[in-house]
């Protein structure tokens, strides 16, 4: 057999067989990642409220009603870390910030961020567990002077701060958990309190293990803000 039977490909021919094959391996990987994208569970994303804080405060947050509820627990947060940790012409300046025209006396009252501190350095912080607010539409968007209740199911702490080094037997912080009840109300652009009530004494979460105390189990004012409605603040 003379070697002129042979037919050597011509680079343009091979060149096209392998861009066939590269294109059929794309398609199928972006089919695949399609799938799995279809797939996967909806995961949990925390609110980056980062950049819109004023005074320390956030006050970014969207006018919807699922805003109202984020904005109502950021608040509590900040007004408890300005009553402990803050000189008395501050903290009524975060108080103005956050309440109503007119609502800033009563709101510092019922929140206690009015009283006076005490001579050593203590630390008093709010941390919201749960929010709930009224109605199945979260991402309705409010109207100016638009008010929205909010429920939070908070825990409160207070202690002495220690040196960081020696704890001694007083040390620890004391605490309780409480339904927290505030209005707020859309106005120029931001979420203000309008309103507040005062707290109410919930039980506190069963430990695991152990048995009940025999304390009091009304857990009636829980129902909203331990319901499916509810929220992790800050969440989306």
């Amino acid at each position: 057999m003379s070697m002129s039977a042979f037919k050597p490909a011509t680079g343009r021919r091979g060149f096209g067989s392998v861009a066939a094959v590269v294109a059929v391996v794309l398609i199928a990987l972006v089919g695949a990642f399609a799938s799995g994208r279809a797939s996967a569970p909806r995961q949990v994303t925390t609110e980056e409220y980062a950049g819109r804080l004023r005074q320390g405060v956030p006050v970014g947050f969207p006018g919807t009603r699922r805003g109202a509820g984020d904005a109502a627990a950021a608040y509590l947060t900040s007004l408890a870390a300005a009553g402990a940790a803050r000189p008395a012409a501050e903290r009524q300046a975060v108080v103005g910030l956050i309440a109503s025209p007119g609502s800033a006396p009563a709101v510092a009252d019922i929140l206690g961020v009015g009283s006076e501190q005490g001579t050593g350095a203590v630390i008093s912080q709010v941390v919201v567990a749960r929010v709930w607010v009224p109605g199945d539409d979260l991402g309705a968007v409010v109207p100016n002077g638009g008010e929205v209740p909010v429920r939070v199911l908070l825990c409160v702490l207070s202690g002495a701060v220690t040196d960081g080094v020696v704890a001694g037997p007083p040390a620890g912080l004391a605490g309780g958990w409480y339904v927290q009840s505030v209005t707020v109300r859309w106005e120029q652009g931001r979420w203000r309190v309008s309103a507040a009530r005062r707290s109410t004494p919930v039980p506190p979460p069963d430990m695991r293990g152990a048995q009940r105390d025999g304390g009091p189990r009304d857990t009636q004012p829980m129902l909203e803000v331990l319901s499916a409605q509810s929220w992790v603040p800050g969440t989306v």
